[in-house]
């Protein structure tokens, strides 16, 4: 496929760059988040980490290169309970030629264990080959996410971007590719962090499910007999529940009326427990207007 419909550059810098996410949210206390933590940036950088060509952290003022120490800091971190209660943490970094021209894969960590309730936010931004390999990717997440303590979370195509400087401009940008593309998600995972403490507030082609919305959605058993063949029910660690929308991701077009009818599937399963409306009304998504951003965030809850 040709990404470069879906990837923004300025001369020589590229401002945003397709990807595959693989996002997980978790408001467990900080204590519990630290070896989830450390075991998927583990993950991550065996398969990854030698890619990765700049970092910054929430206390730099700017983007450094990646060396052999670069993430000892976030490893220290997830060891420290106190560290991980008081402070406000961040990480990212991504594979671009240049500080300000982006790449995947990229991470963006986001550790605010003073928050209430506490918010802990783990985004992968992998290269778009990683969905020619379906199969493999699945098992890539469920390995990474073997300890994490997940509220909810999602995997399917997306956008990595530098947000403290190309906010407006990527997302003027991406913003009509995400109305007329249901299977892109949005590449701020912050943002939708302030709803997902309430309950899902995102499908996609992996739709993950923590231990307890499983339960209150009847487990793997209900939700096995209640989906369509097309729609898989893998096992997450700790009683968690990965929802499986098809073989591999897909865009899908509303101009050509592919609107991904099984993604639309996964969230009927899931509407139960999706976010509360006044949650997903307080989100606000750069490059469409309130109406668009009200239909896009439900577009696959109907």
């Amino acid at each position: 496929m040709d990404w470069s419909t879906f990837t923004l550059k300025d001369g020589k810098r590229t401002l945003g760059a397709p990807c595959v996410e693989v996002v997980a949210f978790s408001y467990a206390p900080p204590a519990a988040n630290g070896k989830g933590f450390d075991h998927c940036l583990r993950a991550f950088a065996k398969r990854y980490g030698k890619a990765l060509t700049f970092y910054r952290t929430g206390d730099m003022k700017k983007f450094r290169d990646v060396d052999s120490r670069t993430l000892e800091a976030p490893y220290h971190w997830f060891k420290d309970a106190k560290v991980l209660a008081k402070k406000m943490l961040s990480f990212i970094a991504h594979s671009g030629d240049a500080e300000r021209s982006v790449a995947p894969p990229g991470l963006d960590l986001t550790l605010w264990g003073f928050d209430d309730p506490p918010r802990f936010v783990f985004r992968m931004a992998l290269p778009v080959a990683a969905a020619d390999s379906p199969d493999d990717l699945v098992a890539f997440v469920q390995d990474a996410l073997a300890e994490f303590p997940i509220e909810n979370g999602h995997c399917g195509y997306s956008f990595l971007w530098h947000e403290a400087t190309d906010d407006d401009e990527v997302c003027a940008w991406a913003g009509p590719l995400m109305l007329r593309h249901p299977g892109l998600g949005y590449g701020s995972s912050m943002t939708l962090s302030n709803a997902a403490s309430k309950g899902v507030v995102a499908v996609s082609w992996l739709t993950f499910l923590g231990e307890k919305t499983a339960a209150d959605l009847g487990g793997a058993k209900a939700l096995k007999a209640a989906a369509p063949a097309e729609v898989a029910i893998l096992p997450l660690d700790h009683g968690g529940l990965l929802l499986r929308a098809g073989k591999s991701p897909q865009l899908g077009d509303v101009n050509r009326h592919d609107m991904l009818p099984v993604c639309r599937a996964v969230g009927r399963l899931v509407s139960p427990r999706r976010a509360p409306d006044e949650a997903l009304d307080d989100l606000m998504i750069l490059g469409m207007s309130e109406e668009a951003a009200h239909g896009w965030l439900r577009r696959f809850f109907v």
